[in-house]
């Protein structure tokens, strides 16, 4: 079984033979939820590629020390997967985050589409985002990430068109169930890729408009299947798609 990751700053730069001392939330973790004990083996990164092998030196619920064995420093994918996630009702679009982030995006985009029903409301927007945020690094912890994903700006309608940058390898591809590409074809197509941008409407689905913008600017529209998959799903499997045919697993 894979030992439990906690993530701290300050692995960052560790070498074998180091100690690192856990902040109270990870220690209160390690020794309360998760039970530690003093000689138990343990995951430790930055969230940023540092992944660490070490060993609990001292079980405290304020200050457990780990003392480190081994070290890695993993490098960020050569094509990066940013998902442009449409607000959903039902916390379907957090769930998207969440599979996301265990099957390998680099960062999540919220979106409020023109069809969304959740609206980003100026009072609110610290919490939503902390929120979201939350999730992300709860779910890289849950898989044994080395990288917490991104939690990038919230976009609205048809400004998801700004992410568009062919000549920086950035390319926008939206789900869509009219779409006129296959993803392979897409992914084929684009040289010098860098970041594949991956919108993923609300239920209601992209609006004409916000098509349109992204047609605009050279992105792409692509159906990746005969079904019409929820807001919460499309995403996923997208990802699942790229990281096979990229070879990013």
């Amino acid at each position: 079984m894979t030992n439990p990751l906690f993530y701290t700053p300050d692995v960052t730069g560790v070498t074998a033979d180091m100690t690192v001392t856990l902040d109270a939330a990870a220690s209160g973790h390690a020794v309360r939820s998760q039970r530690l004990q003093s000689g138990d083996a343990v995951l430790l990164s930055d969230g940023a590629g540092t992944l660490a092998v070490g060993t609990i030196a001292h079980a405290d619920p304020q200050h457990t020390t780990v003392d480190i064995g081994t070290v890695e420093v993993q490098a960020p994918p050569a094509v990066r997967i940013n998902l442009v996630q449409a607000l959903a009702k039902g916390d379907r679009d957090l769930l998207a985050a969440e599979m996301g982030t265990e099957i390998g995006v680099d960062s999540v985009t919220p979106w409020q589409a023109q069809r969304s029903i959740v609206r980003i409301r100026a009072e609110r927007a610290t919490k939503m985002l902390g929120k979201w945020e939350a999730k992300l690094h709860a779910a890289a912890q849950q898989s044994r990430r080395a990288f917490i994903p991104q939690l990038r700006e919230p976009l609205h309608g048809s400004s998801i068109a700004t992410l568009q940058d062919t000549g920086e390898g950035q390319h926008l591809v939206v789900l869509h169930e009219d779409g006129q590409h296959d993803l392979s074809e897409v992914l084929e197509r684009v040289q010098g890729l860098h970041t594949i941008h991956l919108v993923v409407g609300p239920e209601g689905g992209v609006a004409p408009e916000e098509l349109a913008a992204v047609e605009n600017v050279k992105g792409s529209a692509v159906k990746i299947g005969a079904n019409v998959l929820r807001a919460s799903t499309a995403g996923p499997v997208a990802i699942t798609l790229i990281n096979q045919f990229l070879n990013r697993w």
